[in-house]
């Protein structure tokens, strides 16, 4: 029995919570559903083989189950296992959730589950079984409690109507809200800052240590949720620095990254043990580079300085030789130290570069080549020490001619350029004369897009054919017609290694075992939820950059994918 002055309580408690929680029980619209443009229904979610991860910096939502905590972003919802202190695949879009928003977001006290209103239903997700439950509901919910009375069913909210939701789905329509008494509810940042009033005082306790060459930004809790078994555990979601884990009595914060800093890949380059990943600029507020270990576990982020802001900025290009990366933006070129300091410097039109559009570099020696619209461009590493005006300039070639791609082979820098494809010999020594490899395939003279090298192949790929060529002649380059598909649409990316070569476009990805000859074409959208900007593989994954994310994809024995 429901007794009406009880029932007024809870709603206006639960109503309270709901609007000023900072959305860790209601999420805005779109949050969750693994952001626009996200893959057709069934390919990337929970699946490891295929993996999918865009942006978990800015924080929707978050809830807490006995064992898990949900962090909802506009890359999907990513799972951090609190008993073994590592993050589960995220949840994006699928063939049960679809591209619908989330309007309600609550953890389970009593199982390990997210319970999650949609449009016209709630969805359980239970991360141990990667399973995904429905139940149909009339109106939108924006309301969800927990019967702690025994069964630990979901009272539900949505149009005004209260419905129970067992375990397995079951739905009865109520004719009232529940008894106060009878209820637990999540609670969100108010009620965070209720029990803890030095978390509301003292937020500034919570900024990251800045460097010195680097904006001090501060970020606001967006949302928030404590641990139903530890008092001493509360979980906060911020604007910008992603999931902080939180010991609200001494304010000691750990953050907690997944994902990419910001949303769309526009270059990849290879780690040690792991990948290093570079932004298209879609984010205003910030922008760099994100690294992730191949299983997903550590995460880290690189943001611009004062003097060399990234956000908003494109990468076409990505390289990196020991300690240092080299980034070809549109803004011209930049340099990235790795090894903890995080120092940057660029090279701009200020500094001599034909055109500040750097298409593709080359890291070689002390220095760097680099391709531009406006022709290719040699620069010295040292040029910290040199006039200003130099900064380190040295050899310039094929001025006002677009250059795509550059890879050396030995001491021969081989370019891709608009007018075909062209070598330099001895380009550390100041360079040669400027040749064409022989053959009268018109494919020679067409724009080269991207160039790759293992061992002794020489791979060039324009729009309509991949070549083959011979770096140091003997035969005429020869195409490979396999690869040559025209559902890969202008092609962005080349690869090879031992195993395998892959060749990327805006319409798909296509990958050639080099052992057996097999083929793997992935098309968009069906099997790929947007253009393919770039390609990399090691042992074990192959990564795809696109403007919807990364793409980890599981590698075959014979080196394609699943």
């Amino acid at each position: 029995m429901t007794i009406p002055g009880m029932a007024s309580n809870l709603l206006r408690m639960v109503a309270a919570l709901v609007l000023a929680s900072g959305v860790s029980a209601c999420v805005p619209a779109g949050a969750g559903g693994g952001g626009a443009g996200a893959g057709p229904s069934g390919m990337f979610g929970r699946n490891d083989d295929r993996q999918r991860i865009g942006s978990f910096a800015n924080i929707d939502g978050v809830a807490v189950s006995r064992r898990y905590v949900f962090a909802a972003a506009s890359g999907g919802i990513a799972v951090y296992d609190r008993l073994r202190s590592a993050w589960l695949p995220p949840l994006t879009r699928d063939a049960d959730m679809g591209a619908m928003s989330i309007t309600a977001m609550a953890g389970d006290p009593f199982e390990d589950a997210l319970w999650l209103g949609v449009p016209g239903g709630v969805l359980i997700y239970r991360p141990e079984t990667m399973q995904l439950q429905r139940s149909m509901l009339t109106g939108v919910p924006d309301v969800i409690a927990f019967d702690k009375r025994g069964t630990g069913d979901a009272f539900v909210r949505a149009g005004g109507q209260w419905t129970r939701v067992s375990r397995i789905g079951l739905t009865t329509p109520m004719p009232g809200p529940p008894a106060a008494n009878s209820v637990v509810v999540s609670g969100g940042l108010n009620e965070l800052y209720a029990r803890f009033p030095t978390l509301r005082a003292q937020p500034q306790a919570l900024l990251r240590t800045q460097q010195a060459n680097r904006t001090l930004r501060p970020f606001a809790l967006s949302s928030g949720a404590a641990s139903p078994d530890r008092t001493s555990e509360v979980w906060l979601g911020t604007t910008g620095e992603g999931l902080f884990r939180l010991d609200p009595n001494f304010l000691q914060a750990e953050p907690l990254r997944f994902g990419l800093q910001e949303p769309g890949v526009g270059a990849l380059a290879l780690a040690a043990d792991g990948v290093w990943v570079a932004g298209l600029g879609l984010s205003s507020f910030r922008g760099g580079l994100s690294f992730t270990t191949s299983d997903l576990q550590r995460w880290r982020w690189i943001d611009g300085t004062i003097a060399v802001p990234l956000a908003g900025v494109r990468t076409f290009a990505l390289a990196t030789r020991g300690n240092r990366a080299w980034m070809g933006t549109a803004r011209g070129l930049v340099r990235v130290w790795l090894d903890g300091n995080e120092d940057m410097t660029a090279w701009t039109a200020l500094d001599g570069l034909p055109d500040e559009r750097v298409l593709a570099v080359a890291p070689r020696g002390d220095g760097v080549w680099i391709g531009t619209p406006r022709g290719v461009l040699s620069i010295v590493d040292s040029s910290d020490s040199k006039p200003r005006e130099t900064r380190g300039l040295g050899v310039r070639l094929l001025e006002n001619v677009p250059v795509h791609a550059l890879q050396f082979v030995g001491d021969t820098l081989w370019m891709g350029t608009e007018g075909g494809l062209v070598a330099m010999p001895r380009a550390e020594a100041g360079g040669g004369v400027l040749s064409r490899p022989a053959g009268d395939d018109p494919a020679l003279r067409r724009p080269v897009r991207s160039i790759a090298w293992h061992d002794t192949v020489l791979l060039a790929a324009t729009d309509d054919a991949v070549l083959s060529v011979a770096p140091r002649g003997g035969r005429a380059p020869r195409r490979l017609d396999e690869l040559s598909l025209p559902q890969i649409g202008q092609v962005t990316r080349v690869g090879i290694d031992e195993r395998a070569i892959w060749v990327s476009g805006s319409g798909g990805l296509v990958v050639q075992s080099r052992s057996t000859g097999a083929l793997r074409v992935m098309r968009v959208p069906s099997e790929l939820p947007g253009p393919v900007l770039d390609v990399v593989a090691d042992a074990n994954w192959m990564w795809v950059g696109t403007p919807q994310g990364l793409i980890r994809l599981r590698r075959t024995s014979d080196g394609v994918i699943f």
